[in-house]
């Protein structure tokens, strides 16, 4: 009874923190999607029901890693990420191996204790852990040690996990693919539809420009940037981020 009241709670409060343009309610979309975007690199979007009828989605990353695969950020609730793992398995049929997720919000991390269930290690930074397990989250099981500081950097099998400091969240990872020149920025991104930054609740306005020009100095020959939300895109997503934060690019 105690954990359904803190998982509700946990579910209102990222419904108010992290709200995002849905779509028109009674259109009818698909729950899940996974497509190929480079060979190697796929995007999973779930799309997420609020109550009142309106259909949220959120990306996430599947990458090749040797034998099996990496997944990027889990599906939006327990039984997408069920399904979004059916349906690798069914179409890409390697295992997921290793998991990261970017931030401590729902759309990213719901489904971390099905990975763990089935004893796949889901990676995070430290202070996605604690925020997690504060709000009553699915707690990630493994921490990202050598992200220390802002601008810190870590391999993990096939990608680089950067930290480059607050922004949408205090916690916002990205992921860079070198083989195909993706990098996930996550919701530290704005996709080329966004005309506004959403709920800045867990935001760090005054960092969040300096953030987008790390990963912009970073990784110059990125050619795929994948949002939290919405289309994928080239670099121009992250001179809109920065335009739509008012900075100087």
């Amino acid at each position: 009874m105690a954990r359904s009241l803190i998982v509700a709670l946990a579910a209102a409060w990222l419904a108010w923190a992290c709200p995002v343009p849905a779509a028109t309610p009674g259109v009818t979309k698909p729950s899940l999607e996974l497509r190929l975007l480079r060979p190697g690199v796929w995007i999973h979007t779930s799309y997420y029901t609020f109550p009142d009828g309106s259909i949220v989605p959120a990306n996430g990353m599947v990458v090749r890693d040797g034998g099996g695969l990496l997944l990027v950020d889990t599906a939006w609730g327990e039984q997408l990420t069920v399904d979004l793992l059916d349906r690798i398995q069914r179409e890409i049929k390697l295992p997921v191996r290793r998991a990261i997720v970017t931030h401590a919000h729902g759309d990213r991390l719901a489904g971390a204790d099905v990975l763990r269930r089935r004893g796949v290690p889901v990676y995070a930074l430290p202070q996605t852990i604690s925020r997690a397990m504060a709000v009553g989250l699915a707690i990630p099981s493994d921490s990202l040690s050598g992200l220390r500081k802002t601008g810190d950097a870590e391999w993990l099998g096939a990608v680089e996990v950067l930290f480059p400091g607050p922004g949408h969240a205090p916690d916002n990872l990205m992921v860079w693919v070198p083989s195909a020149r993706v990098l996930f920025g996550g919701c530290a991104v704005k996709s080329a539809a966004s005309t506004s930054l959403g709920n800045l609740a867990d935001a760090d306005t005054k960092a969040w420009p300096e953030a987008i020009r790390r990963a912009m100095e970073r990784y110059p020959t990125a050619e795929f940037i994948i949002p939290g939300r919405g289309a994928e895109g080239g670099k121009s997503l992250l001179t809109h981020t920065l335009e739509l934060l008012g900075a100087p690019q």
